[in-house]
């Protein structure tokens, strides 16, 4: 393997303008620059980048830590806030904790030490004082209510007020909410509250609830959760999901049992990732603009590692996409 002494004696020069060089220490002519990369180059040396951001005491690398890389939405996101750092000359290290608070810890306390710019954090799974006493900038996509670290949010209230709005103005009056656990999870929970609170506006009763596993939201495979919300509540004519793969189960089973969608029940999903207009039965759901959280928690990252403010909590709108199922 090539090393920086090889790339010294191939550019002519010594050991130490390299590796000042390579570790911005110093200026060098631009020919002499331009010996060393082209050296590099020749012989194959790449730099290690981690060292180097030790040595620098800084890096250009982000880290993000999600709960899952098969959910839809955390693919997506991850998708665009890599797509983001490029913009900013960084580069991304992903970390996957399946829900695991230890794991996140650990994974949180890898990057720090490596000197990373900053932690995105996909859902919030880790003690505050373990964020607060950290020198690196840290953004979380979830916010528990005492929270001191910049947040990027969708408005979900609202994103449940547009879903069960939608329903009853499409004449369902027995409204049912499918979710992860309602009071572990802040984002399932104001989903609720949003939908919840239109159904008493409207003098509709409160919707149902049934609460898929963690191990279904790991397997995207919610069969059992479904074949309960229709065995107990099968009543059922409108259908609220706090993501796109619960709806796209429930439009499976419908489709197994002869149960018409939209005529039956009508189904709204949460998400709006490219799955769910390629769904066979294309979902209607509440889009959330993925994109938009991933660019604006890189540029806390950036802004902060600059020594910049920015705002605690900035929160996103969200808006009804309507397609077949409804």
């Amino acid at each position: 393997m090539p090393t920086l002494k090889d790339v010294a004696e191939r550019a002519g020069v010594t050991v130490t303008t390299v590796s000042r060089m390579l570790n911005g220490r110093v200026n060098v002519s631009p020919a002499t620059r331009q010996r060393i990369q082209d050296a590099m180059r020749e012989i194959g040396y790449y730099p290690n980048e981690m060292a180097r951001s030790l040595a620098r005491k800084s890096s250009s690398f982000i880290g993000l830590i999600v709960p899952s890389a098969q959910n839809y939405f955390f693919a997506e996101l991850v998708h665009h806030v890599e797509a983001a750092a490029s913009v900013h000359g960084c580069r991304l290290m992903l970390c996957v904790s399946n829900q695991d608070g230890k794991v996140a810890q650990e994974y949180y306390q890898m990057l720090t030490s490596n000197k990373v710019m900053g932690v995105i954090m996909g859902n919030y799974e880790m003690s505050l004082d373990e964020v607060k006493r950290s020198a690196a900038p840290v953004v979380v996509f979830d916010q528990p209510a005492d929270t001191e670290v910049p947040c990027a949010l969708t408005d979900d209230i609202q994103g449940g007020r547009l879903a069960a709005a939608h329903l009853i103005d499409k004449g369902c009056r027995h409204l049912l909410y499918l979710s992860g656990n309602i009071q572990k999870n802040n984002v399932s929970l104001h989903r609720y509250e949003g939908y919840a609170a239109v159904c008493r506006e409207c003098r509709v009763p409160s919707p149902m609830t049934v609460e898929a596993s963690w191990e279904e939201f790991m397997t995207m495979n919610y069969d059992q959760s479904v074949s309960r919300l229709f065995t107990e509540h099968p009543e059922t004519d409108g259908i609220f999901t706090s993501n796109d793969i619960m709806a796209a189960g429930v439009v499976q089973y419908c489709r197994r049992h002869s149960i018409r969608i939209p005529e039956d029940v009508k189904v709204v999903g949460y998400d709006d990732t490219s799955f769910a207009s390629l769904c066979a039965v294309p979902l209607t759901t509440i889009h959330q603009p993925i994109e938009q959280l991933a660019q604006y928690a890189v540029e806390c990252i950036v802004r902060r590692a600059n020594g910049e403010m920015v705002p605690s909590t900035t929160v996103f709108p969200v808006r009804l996409i309507a397609r077949e199922t409804t």
